[in-house]
C-alpha cells in the first residue's frame, strides 16, 4: 500500500462520507416522531334500562409532555366516534363545532377551555353525559387529577341551561357515572 498513490488518498474522505451520512440517518429515526395510546371517552346506552355511561376507546397520538397528549386525547374526543365505534354503539353528547381552545395543567388541575358550542343543545341527560365524557378524557394522566372547565376563556359555575356545576375543578368519581 502505497500512502502515496492517490486511490489510497480517497479512503478516509470516503469513510468519513459514510459516517456523516450514517450519522444523519441514525439522527432522522431518533427524531421520528413516537405514538403513544391515550383514553377518549365515549357515552354507551344499555338498551335495557336506557342509562347511559362513559366507555373508554384507545387512540393512538403523537408522544410528547403530558399537556400535549391530554389536548391530543380532547381532540380526538371531539372528533367523535369512528363509525366502527358508532356501529359498536358508541356515541358522544358534545356538540357539533365544539373545539378546545387551550388547555394547562397547573398544580395537578387541567384547565380546558372550550368555546361555547360545548354548552349548546342536549337536555339533563345530553349535559351529564359531554361533562362526563371531558372529565374522564382530560383526567387520565397522574399530572391532572381534576379538570376545570372554561368556557370562551371564562371560569364559569354551571355548564348549560341544566345548571350543572362546573364551578370549582373536578375529579373522576370513584365509580363510572350512570345518567
Amino acid at each position: 500500500m502505497d500512502a502515496k498513490n492517490p486511490k489510497y488518498r480517497r479512503w478516509p474522505l470516503l469513510l468519513l462520507a459514510l459516517a456523516i451520512v450514517l450519522g444523519g440517518v441514525l439522527w432522522a429515526v431518533s427524531r421520528r416522531p413516537r405514538e403513544v395510546t391515550v383514553q377518549v371517552y365515549f357515552v354507551r346506552v344499555d338498551p335495557a334500562t336506557h342509562q347511559g355511561t362513559v366507555v373508554p376507546v384507545s387512540r393512538r397520538v403523537q408522544a410528547g409532555e403530558p399537556r400535549l397528549l391530554l389536548r391530543a386525547a380532547l381532540e380526538a374526543l371531539l372528533e367523535g366516534p369512528t363509525p366502527e365505534e358508532k356501529a359498536g354503539g358508541l356515541s358522544t353528547e358534545i356538540p357539533p363545532g365544539t373545539r378546545l381552545r387551550s388547555l394547562e395543567i397547573r398544580d395537578g388541575i387541567v384547565y380546558a377551555d372550550f368555546t361555547r358550542e360545548v354548552e349548546s343543545g342536549g337536555g339533563s341527560f345530553s349535559m351529564q353525559a359531554r361533562l362526563w365524557q371531558i372529565v374522564y378524557t382530560a383526567t387520565q394522566l397522574p399530572e391532572g387529577t381534576r379538570v376545570r372547565l372554561l368556557l370562551e376563556g371564562e371560569e364559569k359555575e354551571v355548564l348549560g341551561g341544566e345548571g350543572l356545576y362546573i364551578g370549582e375543578p373536578l375529579p373522576r368519581p370513584p365509580e363510572m357515572p350512570q345518567f
